[in-house]
């Protein structure tokens, strides 16, 4: 009977512990690093995370000064990844985004 006790509690305080983690994205942003357009320009900025495993860019803009609009979508606990982004002009921007 106290093993059964010890797995339901080791095993909740799993649970919460997850849930806290994942929760622990929304609201934070994600730094671009080597995210760059289709033709070599560097892009910088942000991704805000709506979720925890999903963003926005937020300020994002090419070396020209050009607007970067897209997705981003958390891999890892300190990884995400540009998805559907493109500039103003519609040149596609790949790359990654990183917590810190």
């Amino acid at each position: 009977m106290n093993n059964l006790k010890l797995a339901i509690t080791i095993t909740s305080l799993l649970l919460m512990a997850s849930g806290i983690s994942a929760a622990g994205y929304e609201d934070r942003y994600c730094e671009l690093d080597g995210a760059t357009t289709e033709s070599g320009e560097q892009v910088t900025g942000e991704c805000y995370m709506y979720s925890d495993q999903y963003g926005e860019l937020d300020g994002a803009q090419t070396e020209n000064g050009e607007s970067v609009s897209g997705e981003c979508y958390r891999y890892s606990e300190s990884y995400g990844k540009l998805e559907d982004a493109q500039t103003d002009s519609g040149e596609s921007v790949s790359g990654e985004c990183y917590f810190y």
